[in-house]
């Protein structure tokens, strides 16, 4: 029980790989304590549920992730600030996806409070 939850055994995705453009720009972003570079490697790009009073819907979060690290302990460098469809988050889900192909999520996405949903 001493363990963290293994989500990859819920969720057989393929690792969605860090580029080298984007691992650089995470080390100014993210900056330890000691000053040394987190070992970033794949990114977690999640839909998360959110209820409240006021609004209910689906956001989307993407996460830098380090291996034998859990991925909370470092917040996300992405995330919608309104819920919206489910559709609406997947298709932003998959064009944070792309982007993170072309070595460009950074690029794009580095500012948190995005929720222009005619982009996508």
């Amino acid at each position: 029980m001493g363990q963290f939850l293994n989500l990859e055994s819920f969720f057989q995705r393929p690792h969605i790989p860090i580029g080298q453009r984007d691992k650089e720009q995470l080390g100014e972003i993210y900056i330890r304590n000691d000053g040394k570079r987190h070992a970033f490697a794949n990114w977690l790009i999640a839909l998360m549920w959110e209820e409240d009073e006021i609004d209910a819907g689906w956001k989307t979060i993407v996460y830098p992730v380090a291996k034998e690290r859990v991925f909370w302990l470092v917040p996300p460098l992405f995330y919608t600030t309104v819920p919206s469809t489910f559709d609406k988050a997947w298709r932003l889900s998959e064009a944070i996806k792309t982007s993170s192909r072309n070595d460009e999520l950074t690029e794009k996405y580095v500012h948190p409070y995005w929720d222009d949903w005619e982009k996508i």
